[in-house]
């Protein structure tokens, strides 16, 4: 009897009790996008697809997570709605990522913000008009 109880006692301290794990919880590019706080700032960005403005490098200006303006660097024009819609905030961006819903997606994150610096959307289906490539650099935090 007491060499079953002292069994018994034995898997309850080896099997019964859990350490916390020390390790880190794996975190999102979202979420460490998000943990920057950053919610106005300029970005430029290029849109490659058969479209309008199809690879022209644009300024764009975001403030409160929305884009407030769209800028053509080449020669300063200011893009008007409904051109304007096809570049696209972060976090835009990241909703891209997140409900996608094509065949594929190639994402390459910026190493110091995580935001996504390359979104390919559907890489294969580019000559034929389907697939779209973002390219977004030079983010410039603002107030």
């Amino acid at each position: 009897m007491k060499r079953t109880l002292r069994f018994a006692i034995l898997m309850l301290i080896l099997f019964g009790c859990k350490e916390k794990s020390t390790e880190p919880v794996p975190i999102t590019p979202f979420e460490q996008w998000r943990s920057f706080n950053i919610h106005n700032y300029t970005i430029e960005q290029t849109r490659s697809c058969f479209c309008f403005y199809g690879g022209e490098r644009m300024r764009i200006t975001v403030q409160s997570d929305t884009v407030s303006s769209v800028m053509k660097l080449s020669d300063s024009t200011i893009i008007l709605y409904p051109a304007s819609k096809n570049f696209l905030s972060i976090d835009s961006l990241f909703g891209i990522i997140q409900n996608s819903r094509t065949d594929s997606l190639v994402v390459i994150y910026n190493l110091k913000y995580d935001y996504p610096e390359k979104l390919d959307i559907n890489p294969q289906l580019h000559p034929v008009d389907g697939g779209e490539l973002y390219e977004s650099f030079n983010l410039e935090i603002t107030k």
